[in-house]
This record gives structure tokens, C-alpha cells and sequence, in this order.
């Protein structure tokens, strides 16, 4: 399972709810395991889930028809499931037997379609079917239009509801095993399509012939890329898109490349030279790479985003690169590509809905964080180093094995 169902009803307690509604894709497949294509390509076709205060009570799903038959290929572990939209363009015989579970589940959902016209009309259907008529109910309000907050408050005047996307991500910001599972399958639909760049990468080709492979290799098991920046020569000082410039050599690479699989994120850099690196080059990698290694001796339960920070910014300042001014040290990342604190960096204070007052609460274990080290010098060119981590109780320990040192590509 993916919800980590002990830290919701905590915290649920704590900010005494009676239920909490999920309406973003990743609040939803957290909530339930789905993994649908419905809401994340059309807006209106929207998804919800349902979690109450009872530890004994499962999740609901309030999926869209559109959704039906991808429900019926995954699956999910929403206790109960309510689609709705009406009756889809297809037709089931009166003497229709299921040949499996898959055209059993369809069916089913079909006809629940047909018992439910709105995603209001499911949603009340399965409030009012776990007794809700009451309380606090904190509904994830970036995945929903404000009109459902009135139709709402209009069917169940005996709930409050109140925004709560930021509650979502406290409560997801602790991995459970699946959850890692899923992070690490992503993580290595990334790494394996690195690899095949860096098995290509020679000079004369372009930086678009290199986002290529790396695009075909994420496609190939079910990946599905969300950028790929690739930056070669003096345009490597920071994250640009590839373009048909053509790699030379003396040039300095770098990239940073995400996408997501079955919903859950990868994010990963690295960088080097075609041909042997100038002096210069070699000097500010050491420095990059010694303040990242620094980085990684702070990590642990406990401690915080500022302190990693720090670490990094002061250890590349200290072994030789006193010009590095990058902002942060890397992020959270899970079900977002970049979820809370969102990054490392200096703390920032806050004044929402269910986030603590500042950035700087101490990383739980099983937390999961991508360290980066981003920098370069305008017009000569610029370094990456990036990898995933899961936050330990006495440390650290890499999501999946990630080489990242300087790579010289022979000329």
C-alpha cells in the first residue's frame, strides 16, 4: 500500500478531521493505488478519494468512466469504488459472462457509471454511505474546482470544509516501502536511458540527437519524460533546452533529466566533457563534487534542508569554488517531482493550512530527497551532479545504485 494510513490518521487528529478528500492525480493514486490517464491528460475528467478518521474503514474512489477500464487493468485498494459520467459507448449482451476479473471490474464500474451523473452525485454517495453528515473535512483544493466547495456546503451543512492540499503533503512526505518500490522502478527507467546516452554521446552529434535517446529509452518500458534538459559548451552553465547545436570537442555537458512511471517521479543529472576537461574545469568539478559529499555526511533523521544546504554551499566555497551561488541543494521527491519542503534550501517561513511555520522541521526517516549540485560560469560552461536518497535513521542510503562522477567521452 501506498498510504502510509498511520501518519494520516495522526495527523488527521491532530487538525481534528473527520474525513480528507484527495483531488490530484497523485493524492488520488496515494490514496487508492490508482493509476489512471483520464485526469491527467483532461481536467474536467476528474477523480476523488476518500479517507475517514476510522482506522478500520478503508479508502473510497470516485472515478471517472473514462477512467474505468484502466481500474480494471490495475487496480487499485480503494475499499469502495463509485464511477461516474453515465454509461460509456459500450454494450454488454444480457447473457454477458466475465472471461476474468478485468471484464468483471469493467462491468461493474460501467454500472455504477450508471447509477452516478456527476462526480458531486458519486462523491455525496460515498460521504453519506460512511455516515458523514458532520465535522471537519479538509478537501484537497488544487485538484478541484471552488464551485465544490458551495455545492459542498450546500449538500452537507453539517461539514466544514476547509482547503487542504498542504495536509496531503505532510502526510506523504514519509515513504512506505511500496511507495520506495515505485520511486526506485522510476529511478531506474532513468538510469537505464543515461546509460544508453552515455553509450552514445561522441562528438558531432547534436543536443537534440542526444535528448532522442534518451527520450526512446524512456519509452520503451512505460516512462514518460518530463524534461530533459541538455545543455553542451558555454550553454552548459545552466539548464537550457537541447537544441541542434552540435557537440565539440573541448565542450563541457551537463544534463538533468525527469519523467515519471506509474505516477511516481525520477529526477537525475550529471555532466562532463568531450575530450579531457581544461584545468579549469577539472578545479570547479573537484570543488562541485567535494560539497556535494559534504551534503551527503549531513543527512540523516533529523536533520533539516538549511542544515544540507549549508553543507553543500559551504563545501564547495571551501574546497576551492567560493563563487558557487546556487540557491539550493536539491528536493523532495516522490508522487511530485518536487514535493515538500520542496527544496533545500535556507528556511522559509510559511502561513498556510496544515504546514508547519517553517521549512525547517526535521527530514523523517524514510523521507526521499534528490541532492543536486547545479553550477557553472557564463560563456565557459557548467556542472551537474544529482542522485536520490532515502533519509535514514543514522544516515542515508541511495535509492538505486547511481554512478555519478565526471565523465571525459573520448574524442
Amino acid at each position: 500500500m501506498l498510504l502510509n494510513k498511520e501518519r494520516a490518521l495522526a495527523l488527521m487528529a491532530e487538525h481534528d478531521l473527520t474525513a480528507i478528500i484527495g483531488t490530484t492525480l497523485e493524492n488520488v493514486t496515494y490514496l487508492t493505488g490508482h493509476v489512471g490517464w483520464a485526469q491527467r491528460v483532461y481536467r474536467s475528467l476528474q477523480s476523488y478519494a476518500v479517507m475517514t478518521n476510522n482506522p478500520d474503514a478503508g479508502t473510497d474512489l470516485i472515478l471517472t468512466r473514462s477512467d474505468n477500464t484502466y481500474f480494471a487493468a490495475y487496480g487499485g485498494y480503494p475499499e469502495r469504488i463509485y464511477s461516474y459520467g453515465g454509461i460509456p459507448g459500450v454494450i454488454f449482451p444480457e447473457d454477458f459472462e466475465p472471461a476474468n476479473d478485468e471484464q468483471k471490474r469493467f462491468q461493474e464500474l460501467t454500472e455504477s457509471g450508471g447509477r452516478h451523473n456527476t462526480v458531486l452525485d458519486a462523491l455525496l454517495a460515498a460521504l453519506k454511505a460512511r455516515g458523514i453528515t458532520r465535522g471537519r473535512i479538509a478537501l484537497d483544493d488544487e485538484g478541484c474546482p471552488p464551485s465544490l466547495f458551495e455545492s459542498l456546503k450546500k449538500s452537507l451543512p453539517g461539514c466544514e470544509f476547509i482547503p487542504g492540499s498542504n495536509l496531503f503533503l505532510m502526510i506523504r512526505l514519509v515513504k512506505m516501502p511500496e511507495e520506495l518500490d515505485r520511486l526506485r522502478a522510476a529511478a531506474q527507467v532513468n538510469e537505464d536511458a543515461i546509460s544508453a546516452v552515455f553509450a552514445s554521446l561522441r562528438p558531432g552529434m547534436s543536443e537534440n540527437d542526444v535528448a532522442e535517446i534518451w527520450r526512446e529509452n524512456v519509452a520503451r518500458p512505460g516512462g514518460m519524460w518530463h524534461w530533459f534538459h541538455f545543455n553542451s559548451g558555454p550553454r552548459s552553465a545552466y539548464i537550457f533546452p537541447p537544441t541542434e547545436r552540435k557537440l565539440e570537442k573541448g565542450d563541457l555537458f551537463m544534463f538533468d533529466a525527469g519523467l515519471f512511471f506509474k505516477n511516481y517521479n525520477a529526477d537525475t543529472g550529471s555532466c562532463g566533457c568531450i575530450g579531457e576537461p581544461p584545468e579549469k574545469a577539472q578545479k570547479e568539478w573537484k570543488a562541485i563534487d567535494t560539497g556535494f559529499h559534504e551534503a551527503l555526511k549531513v543527512i540523516k533523521e533529523g536533520c533539516t534542508g538549511q542544515q544540507i544546504f549549508h553543507a553543500l554551499r559551504d563545501g564547495i566555497h571551501e574546497a576551492g569554488m567560493p563563487e558557487f551561488n546556487s540557491p539550493f541543494a536539491g528536493h523532495t521527491v516522490g508522487l511530485e517531482a518536487r514535493e515538500f519542503p520542496f527544496i533545500l534550501s535556507d528556511e522559509a517561513k510559511y502561513d498556510r493550512p496544515f504546514l508547519p511555520p517553517t521549512s525547517e522541521i526535521p527530514l523523517p526517516e524514510n523521507a526521499t530527497i534528490n541532492i543536486e549540485a547545479p553550477g557553472g560560469t557564463a560563456g565557459f560552461g557548467g556542472y551537474q551532479i544529482e542522485y536520490s536518497v532515502i533519509v535514514k535513521k543514522d544516515g542515508w542510503e541511495r535509492l538505486i545504485p547511481q554512478d555519478r562522477h565526471f565523465r571525459v567521452i573520448e574524442a
